[in-house]
């Protein structure tokens, strides 16, 4: 007996969520682009700064490499004077010698003839006897007469100094080998130079050649000079690029840092600084987990109060669609009502009309009612409607069927795509099923039914179902009541059925 049910109205959950979720996301998105952006000003600013510090370090260590290798320079060209040799051992110290020799963290300058022994020596007017024909700024020299400004890898004096020398070739006037002169520089210049500088806990600065010997690091560990890391990701760019940035982990002590390096002048030599990448990013993940405590909270507050709304709006929808249910259903007999029919009907004959299928219509009126409820009274007259009704639920089955309450003491069974013998039988089920009742100890009144069925055309409408079953129920009183009358519409004349 559902016919047309008032539909429930549709809540767009799912496009609310969906909406609530995206702007949720979009916020989110924003945030963290924001973020992103961030990092990188803090990746873009720490690159900046590394860049500048290397830069003053090479022009400082190159600017004391070129003065001594001057100083090397004036040494290999006095020694080749015609009369060098003739003047006293004081005057040729202060010819071939300047102060540059005895600057601090500056070795002896020593010139050095073809056989590798030392013929002259800064420091004294009495040169020590040694050789250094087995060492590799010698030998650089005496095979390769265009090696310039040679810096050695780091080698250690017998005193337990860590070097590097500075040599240059000297040659006689036809070309051939003459010697070399040749310097050194203590590694803790380069140790004192760094150790000025304020670094983060996993910072470092390191001193190579461009062959990958370390000559020196800070943090500082004696046992990483000499070090080769001729693997190191600098190699990858160098010499290709003489200065440049690279982020990776250290193959030294395996932290991840962004690396800038720079050559030192023309000199064989590469300073790089290395960040620690934790370092950088430290003030930034600060700012990221209190933007993301609070963007997670905006986050949970949203949909906390997405899911509230969601309920507020299906709670309104709820009670509208329970007040549509009451606005179109009988409160005593619980069926449809007379607005509730004249919809259902509306519909149904629209759609009779588009299968060219039957509509059928069962008007029931309760006989002598108003005699029964003067002599049982208002309560009793109430549970016989309620009975009635009772059997006309029971009797419509299908979906499509629909009973109602038409007014008073009448009501109406509508039933679509039903022709009239099937309306017959479902008038003579609701007349047995309310024979079989009682009300306390009086018997139950019987009910006239006018039977209508139409199948809809041009030449109907749907008020013609009506007053044709109207007509038909009329017809049924007039008869004597207790009966079913089939509309003539269709037929020649009604056919009265009294009951069994």
């Amino acid at each position: 007996m559902s016919g047309l049910l008032p539909r429930p109205k549709a809540v767009p959950t799912k496009r609310l969520l969906a909406l609530g979720i995206g702007l949720v996301l979009c916020f989110a998105a924003i945030c963290v682009s924001i973020l992103w952006e961030m990092a990188q000003k803090d990746y873009q600013h720490a690159k900046e700064a590394a860049t500048n510090l290397i830069a003053s370090l090479a022009s400082e260590v190159d600017r004391n490499i070129e003065l001594y290798d001057l100083s090397l320079q004036a040494v290999a060209d006095g020694v080749k004077l015609p009369d060098i040799n003739k003047i006293s051992p004081e005057l040729r110290q202060v010819v071939l010698f300047d102060r540059a020799a005895s600057a601090k963290d500056l070795g002896s300058i020593l010139v050095l003839n073809a056989a590798g022994d030392v013929t002259l020596d800064s420091r004294t007017l009495t040169p020590r006897r040694a050789n250094f024909a087995t060492y590799d700024f010698f030998r650089v020299h005496q095979a390769h007469a265009d090696a310039g400004l040679f810096i050695s890898a780091p080698w250690v004096t017998t005193e337990g100094e860590y070097l590097i020398s500075l040599s240059r070739r000297i040659s006689n006037d036809d070309g051939s080998f003459a010697g070399v002169v040749a310097g050194s520089m203590r590694l803790s210049y380069f140790h004192n130079l760094f150790r000025k500088l304020n670094f983060g806990p996993d910072d470092s600065m390191v001193l190579f050649d461009t062959d990958g010997t370390m000559l020196m690091r800070s943090p500082f560990d004696i046992n990483k000079i000499g070090q080769s890391i001729r693997e190191a990701q600098v190699f990858k760019q160098f010499p290709a690029r003489t200065s440049g940035f690279y982020t990776t982990k250290s193959i030294v002590d395996h932290v991840s840092r962004l690396y800038v390096f720079q050559q030192v002048g023309h000199h064989p030599l590469l300073i790089a600084e290395g960040l620690s990448l934790d370092g950088i990013y430290a003030d930034w993940w600060q700012q990221f987990w209190l933007i993301g405590a609070v963007v997670a909270a905006l986050g949970v507050f949203s949909i906390v109060l997405m899911f509230y709304l969601l309920g507020a709006v299906k709670r309104r929808a709820d009670a509208e669609t329970q007040l549509a249910r009451l606005a179109s259903t009988d409160a005593l007999t619980g069926l449809a009502n007379r607005r509730r029919l004249d919809e259902t009907l509306a519909v149904e004959w629209r759609r009779g009309l588009r299968a060219r299928s039957p509509v059928s219509l069962l008007m029931i009126d309760v006989d002598h009612f108003k005699a029964f409820n003067d002599t049982y009274g208002h309560q009793a007259g109430d549970a016989v409607l309620a009975t009635v009704a009772r059997c006309i639920a029971a009797s419509t089955k299908r979906v499509s069927d629909l009973g109602a309450r038409y007014g008073g003491e009448e009501f109406s069974v509508l039933l679509p795509g039903i022709g009239k013998a099937g309306a017959q039988e479902m008038a003579d089920q609701i007349r047995n099923q309310l024979a079989a009742f009682r009300t306390g100890q009086h018997e139950l009144p019987t009910v006239s039914i006018g039977l209508a069925c139409i199948t809809p055309g041009a030449e109907h409408t749907s008020h013609d179902l009506v007053q044709a079953a109207d007509l038909a129920l009329y017809e049924a009183k007039r008869a004597g009541r207790d009966r079913i009358i089939v509309s003539p519409i269709g037929r020649e004349r009604p056919t009265p059925r009294r009951a069994a």
